[in-house]
């Protein structure tokens, strides 16, 4: 169901994502989860996400496009969030299109005020009950054209549940974590020895960050090597 939308029905728009899901027109990323498609008609601009896969997968693509509804839900009317519109056809994920830049392709200097705005949208997230998990991912995270920062992707972000939930109660903590690690990575674009202390005590690499790290060291030295030679 959509709401807020009022350039289109959901009838429409959901007829329009299943005549372009064949094509290559109109895709704006794809992968092996599901297509993202950028809708485009007069001025009014739509991201929608539609899952894909086989008759095992595509259910699980679906419950995760649907666990991204209900983070956006969560984080509804929040600044620096797109505004999500709902799930068209309840399969498809329709987001606000905001015209920007990735922090990779356009990163913004150490000094900006970009890095505050971005810091207080995480404070927020965190209060409302959502952990991003994936900053470090420089695609999501964008400058919108005003310079303002945009977080994108909320696919694998963990809501905290509260009460006894002891395994989401450690996992929103160590996601929550990894946001903060996550902007203090961007801001220093990893010359940590630039950043002032009241930046830096944002900092604590995780145990799984170091094994992750190692991991990645080890296949860059030793696996790409044999490939190599």
């Amino acid at each position: 169901m959509l709401q807020g939308l009022d350039f289109i029905s959901e009838r429409e728009l959901t007829d329009w994502v299943n005549s372009h899901l064949d094509s290559g027109a109109k895709v704006f990323s794809s992968g092996y989860q599901g297509k993202t498609l950028l809708y485009d008609n007069a001025g009014n601009q739509l991201v929608i996400k539609v899952p894909l896969g086989n008759f095992l997968t595509r259910p699980i693509n679906l419950a995760l496009l649907r666990h991204e509804y209900r983070i956006y839900q969560k984080l509804e009317g929040m600044k620096y969030i797109p505004a999500c519109y709902g799930m068209a056809n309840n399969e498809f994920l329709v987001i606000e299109y905001v015209q920007g830049q990735t922090i990779r392709d356009a990163r913004p200097d150490a000094n900006s005020e970009y890095y505050n705005k971005l810091f207080t949208a995480i404070e927020e997230m965190h209060r409302r009950g959502v952990a991003h998990f994936d900053l470090k991912r420089k695609e999501n995270l964008l400058v919108s054209n005003q310079g303002d920062p945009v977080i994108i992707d909320f696919g694998v972000s963990i809501a905290y549940k509260g009460g006894w939930h002891l395994l989401n109660a450690y996992l929103f903590k160590l996601a929550s974590q990894f946001d903060m690690n996550a902007w203090v990575r961007h801001k220093s674009n990893r010359r940590y020895e630039t950043l002032s202390e009241d930046d830096l005590k944002y900092y604590n690499k995780t145990i799984i960050e170091t094994l992750a790290l190692n991991v990645k060291k080890f296949y860059k030295k030793k696996i790409l090597k044999m490939f190599q030679k």
